[in-house]
C-alpha cells in the first residue's frame, strides 16, 4: 500500500511539473511498472478530426497498433473503460465491433483520456504473459493515471502556445533590430569570446554535477556561437558503442545508445580532429592548425540532416573517448572555419571536466552503493525485528487461544474436563491443608437428551445444551465451577459450602430450573435432570475418585425415577466396583470365547415332534461357573458388547446347522436365536449381521431370528426396514416375549414376523386367568389371516400344554417338554462344506 501511495504521489508531482511530453512519457514506464501488474502500455491522442494517433508506446511484446477498428478506437468512441481478455477480443472481432486485434495479447485494459466531458485520447494496458489478468484495482489506478496524463498534456500545450506567441513577437523585433544586432555583434564578439572562455574555465573548476556542468557549458557556448542543438557522445570501453549523456536537439528528444556506424560522429572519431561540414564541404583542422577541405556527400544520411555541423573530439592522453558536436538545421553558414578553433578549445575543457566528473561520480557511486547496502541491511533488520515482534505477539495470542480452547467446551463455553479436574484437584489439596474446608461435586445428567438429539437433530440438540448451560449458570454461585464433561453431562464444584443444606438447595434449584419448558426455534421441549452428589472427604486422593463417586450417585438417581438428586454412599461404590469387574470379565470372556450354547427343543404340541431348537447363551465363568443370560446380558447391552457376542452366536449356530446337514434326525430342524434390537437400528451393525449370515449359513430358511418389543420402542421405522432386509435374506423372523409388555396388534399385521412367541409370564398366567385363553384363540385366528404361527414359551406342566393346544397354539417349549442342554456336534462335515462360507 505504501508503494502505491508513493507512486501515485510521484505521478501527481510529475504531471504538475512536466514541461515536455518527451520526458513525461518515459517517466510513466517505471511508475506503471510499480503501480500496475504490467509495464506494457500505449497512449493515443485524437486530432481535430478525431483521428487517433499513437503518441507513445512501451511494450515487451508485440507493439500496439492503432487503427479505426482497434480496441483503442472502441474505448474512444464509447467514452468509458474497456477490459477484455483474449476470448473477449475474438468475440468483439466476430461481432464486427473491431476488425483486428493483437493475438499475442492475453488481457487488455483501456480508459479514455478526458478533458471535462471531452474525450481527447486513450491510454491502454496490455499483458503478454499467459495466466495474467487485470483486476478492478488496475482499472481504478489507470483512470487515476489518465487524469494526470491529461493535466500534463494541457500544461505542455499551453507552454507551446506561449512559446509560439513569444516567437512571433520576437520575430518582429528581430526583423526590426536585425541590422542593429549585426553591428553590435561585430563589436561585442571579441569581448564575449574572452568572457566565455573565462567562464568556461571557472565552470570546469567548479564542483557542479555533470548534468549541470553540461547545461552551464552549453549556455556559455551558446553565448559564443549558435549552439541550440548540441550533443556529447561517449565511446564505450570496448570502443564498439556510442552513448549520449547530453543531447539537445530541436527535432529529436534524445538519442539512444547505438553501435558504431557511418554517421558524422564516427567521422570525427576516425579523423581525430575538429570538423566543419557546411555547404557541401568538409573542413578539418589538424593539430598544426592547418585546415583541409574537400567535398562532402551524405551517402548514409538518415533522418533530417543539418545544414551546418561542427564537432571536436574529446581526448584523454591522446586517446579519443568522445565527441562534442553542435549543429544547425536552418543556416548553412551558421558556422565558419574560425569556429573550429573555438570548438577545439571547448572540447579540451569538456574532456577534462568529464574525466574529473567520471572519477568523482565513481567515488560517489561507491559511496551511494555502500549507503544503499547499509540502508537495505538496516531495513532488513528493522523488518526482521518487526516480523519477530509480530510473530511473538501472534504466538502469545495463539498460546492464549490454545489455552482457552484446551480448558473450555467449544459449544457452551463452559470449563471442560481438564479445567474442572485442575480446580477439583486444587480443592482436594486445599482440604488436606484446611480440614474445616468443605466442598461438593454435583454430577448432572440430562434425561431425554438422546431422544431430543436423535428426533430433532444435532442442531436443536446443540441449542438445547447451550440453553442448559445458561440455566445452570443461573443456579450456581460466582465462586463455583461449572463445566461440561461431554454429551449431556455437566458437573459443578460447589466451593466453600457451609453444610449439606447448601448443596441440597442448589441441587433442588437446578432440578426445578431444568424442568421448566424449553422454547427452541418454535419447538417446546421438556427435560429433567438427574444429579449425583459427592461430598468432600479426607480419603479422596485425586479428582477422578470423587467424579467417579458422583457419577455412581447420578446413576442411582436415574434408577430411582430421574428428576432427583442422590448423595453418594459406600454401597454405591461396591455396586460400581462390581459393575466394573463384570464388564472387565465380560471382555475377557469374549476374547477367550468362554461362552457356550445350550439348545431347548421346540416341539409340535399335537404329536410332541421336535421341529427345532432355541439357542440359549451361557457363560462358563472360570470362578462362578455356568451363568445364565440374566446375570450378564444387561452389561453386554449397556456396553455394546452384545453385538460381538451375538455375532459369535450366529457363527456357532451356523456350525451346528452345518453339522446337521447330513443328519437324518435333524436334517429339517431350525434353530432360533434371540438378538438385540441394536442390530436393527444401527445400519453398520445390520450390514455385519447380514454378511455373517451370508458367509456362514448355507440354508438361511433354517435360521429364526427373534426380537422382542423393546427393539421397536425407538426408531421403529428404521427397525422395520432392517427386518425387511433380513426377511429378503431368507431367514425367518420371530417376535419374542409377546404378552409381557404392551403387545401391540401392530406387530401382528405390519411387521414381517412368521412366528409369535408367547412370553413365559403370559403362559404361566393361564393357570389363574382363563381370559388369556381367549386371547390365544384370537391370536391363532389372526395368525391364519396374517401368516404367522404361535409358539408358547415356559410350558412347565401338562395342564398348561393341554390348554394351549386347545386354544390353537401349535408349538411350544419349556421344562415340561425339554430342558436346555448342549448338543454334540460333528464338525467333520465342515471341511466338506467350506464353499458355503
Amino acid at each position: 500500500m505504501k508503494n502505491i501511495q508513493s507512486g501515485l504521489l510521484q505521478l501527481s508531482e510529475l504531471a504538475s511539473t512536466v514541461t515536455e511530453m518527451e520526458s513525461f512519457y518515459p517517466s510513466l514506464v517505471s511508475l506503471i511498472r510499480s503501480l500496475l501488474s504490467t509495464e506494457d502500455f500505449h497512449i493515443c491522442l485524437a486530432d481535430a478530426d478525431n483521428r487517433l494517433t499513437l503518441t507513445y508506446a512501451h511494450s515487451t511484446g508485440t507493439p500496439a497498433a492503432v487503427s479505426p477498428d482497434c480496441l483503442s478506437r472502441l474505448v474512444f468512441d464509447q467514452g468509458g473503460p474497456l477490459h477484455v481478455n483474449a476470448v473477449g477480443m475474438k468475440q468483439l472481432k466476430k461481432s464486427g465491433k473491431i476488425l483486428s486485434f493483437n493475438p499475442a495479447c492475453f488481457d487488455w485494459l483501456g480508459v479514455p483520456l478526458k478533458r471535462g466531458r471531452e474525450v481527447i485520447g486513450v491510454v491502454a494496458l496490455q499483458t503478454y504473459q499467459p495466466g495474467t489478468a487485470f483486476a478492478e484495482r488496475d482499472n481504478q489506478l489507470l483512470q487515476f493515471i489518465s487524469e494526470h496524463l491529461v493535466t500534463a498534456i494541457d500544461r505542455v500545450n499551453r507552454r507551446e502556445l506561449l512559446e509560439l506567441s513569444i516567437k512571433q513577437r520576437a520575430g518582429k523585433l528581430i526583423q526590426t533590430n536585425l541590422e542593429l544586432q549585426r553591428e553590435i555583434a561585430e563589436r561585442q564578439k571579441a569581448v564575449k569570446m574572452h568572457q566565455a572562455l573565462l567562464a568556461m574555465s571557472e565552470i570546469t573548476a567548479g564542483a557542479h554535477e555533470i548534468e549541470v556542468f553540461y547545461q552551464l557549458l552549453h549556455a556559455e557556448i551558446k553565448g559564443l556561437i549558435n549552439a541550440d542543438n548540441l550533443y556529447i557522445a561517449l565511446l564505450s570501453k570496448d570502443k564498439s558503442r556510442l552513448s549520449f549523456p547530453y543531447y539537445v536537439d530541436e527535432f529529436k528528444a534524445a538519442s539512444e545508445p547505438r553501435k558504431l556506424a557511418g554517421g558524422l560522429t564516427e567521422l570525427v572519431l576516425k579523423r581525430g580532429c575538429p570538423i566543419l561540414i557546411s555547404s557541401g564541404q568538409i573542413h578539418a583542422l589538424t593539430e598544426q592548425n592547418k585546415q583541409q577541405s574537400e567535398p562532402f556527400i551524405y551517402l548514409t544520411a538518415q533522418g533530417r540532416m543539418p545544414e551546418s555541423w561542427l564537432a571536436a573530439p574529446l581526448m584523454e592522453q591522446g586517446e579519443i573517448f568522445g565527441v562534442l558536436a553542435i549543429q544547425d538545421y536552418h543556416n548553412k553558414d551558421a558556422y565558419q572555419k574560425p569556429d573550429m578553433e573555438l570548438i577545439r578549445f571547448v572540447g579540451q575543457h569538456i574532456a577534462t571536466a568529464i574525466l574529473r566528473k567520471r572519477d568523482l561520480t565513481k567515488t560517489l557511486e561507491h559511496k551511494a552503493e555502500l549507503e544503499r547496502l547499509v540502508n537495505e541491511r538496516t531495513q532488513e533488520l528493522q523488518a526482521t525485528n518487526l516480523n519477530l515482534r509480530m510473530q511473538i505477539e501472534e504466538r502469545r495470542k495463539a498460546e492464549s487461544q490454545l489455552y482457552y480452547d484446551a480448558h473450555h467446551d467449544a459449544l457452551t463455553k463452559l470449563a471442560n474436563r481438564a479445567m474442572f479436574s485442575d480446580r477439583l484437584t486444587y480443592a482436594i489439596r486445599h482440604l488436606k491443608r484446611h480440614p474445616d474446608y468443605k466442598f461438593s461435586v454435583l454430577f448432572i445428567d440430562l434425561d431425554r437428551f438422546k431422544l431430543i438429539n436423535d428426533t430433532l437433530g444435532h442442531h436443536t440438540g446443540d441449542l438445547f445444551l447451550v440453553e442448559i448451560a445458561a440455566r445452570l449458570k443461573e443456579c450456581v454461585r460466582e465462586n463455583d465451577v461449572l463445566a461440561r464433561l461431554g454429551g449431556d453431562e455437566f458437573v459443578v464444584l460447589l466451593d466453600a459450602i457451609q453444610s449439606q443444606d447448601d448443596v441440597e438447595d442448589i441441587a433442588t434449584r437446578i432440578i426445578e430450573r431444568i424442568a421448566q419448558p424449553f422454547d427452541l426455534e418454535g419447538q417446546i421441549l421438556h427435560s429433567s435432570a438427574s444429579i449425583g452428589i459427592s461430598l468432600s472427604r479426607g480419603h479422596y486422593q485425586d479428582a477422578d475418585e470423587i467424579l467417579r463417586d458422583a457419577d455412581a450417585a447420578m446413576y442411582q438417581a436415574k434408577s430411582l425415577g430421574r428428576g432427583r438428586y442422590v448423595f453418594f454412599d459406600e454401597s454405591m461404590r461396591e455396586q460400581l466396583l462390581a459393575s466394573m469387574t463384570l464388564e472387565q470379565e465380560l471382555r475377557v470372556a469374549i476374547n477367550r470365547q468362554q461362552f457356550e450354547l445350550h439348545y431347548q427343543e421346540i416341539s409340535n404340541l399335537d404329536c410332541s415332534q421336535v421341529i427345532g431348537f432355541e439357542a440359549l447363551l451361557r457363560w462358563q465363568h472360570p470362578e462362578k461357573g455356568l451363568l445364565s443370560p440374566n446375570e450378564f446380558l444387561f452389561m453386554a447391552e449397556e456396553t455394546g458388547m452384545i453385538l460381538e457376542i451375538e455375532n459369535w452366536v450366529i457363527a456357532e449356530v451356523a456350525r451346528q446347522l452345518l453339522s446337521w446337514q447330513y443328519s437324518a434326525e435333524y436334517d429339517n430342524a431350525f434353530i432360533a436365536v434371540n438378538l438385540s434390537g441394536k442390530h436393527l437400528t444401527q445400519m453398520n451393525h445390520l450390514s455385519k449381521l447380514i454378511d455373517n449370515i451370508r458367509k456362514n449359513i448355507a440354508l438361511p430358511q433354517r435360521l429364526i431370528l427373534e426380537f422382542n418389543e423393546s427393539a421397536f420402542e425407538q426408531h421403529n421405522e428404521q427397525a422395520l426396514k432392517g427386518l425387511r432386509k433380513l426377511k429378503n435374506l431368507g431367514v425367518k423372523l420371530a417376535l419374542d416375549d409377546y404378552g409381557a409388555g404392551l403387545s401391540s396388534l401392530n406387530f401382528l399385521y405390519s411387521y414381517p414376523f412368521e412366528i409369535i412367541k408367547l412370553d413365559h409370564s403370559f403362559v404361566r398366567s393361564l393357570k389363574n386367568n382363563e381370559k388369556n385363553l381367549s386371547v390365544i384363540r384370537a391370536l391363532h385366528e389372526l395368525g391364519q389371516d396374517f401368516g404367522y404361527r404361535l409358539v408358547a414359551e415356559g410350558i412347565e406342566n401338562e395342564d398348561t400344554l393341554k390348554k394351549l393346544y386347545a386354544a390353537g397354539c401349535e408349538f411350544g417349549q419349556g421344562y415340561y417338554l425339554n430342558r436346555p442342554a448342549k448338543i454334540a456336534r460333528d464338525d467333520s462335515s465342515e471341511d466338506d462344506n467350506k464353499h458355503y462360507a
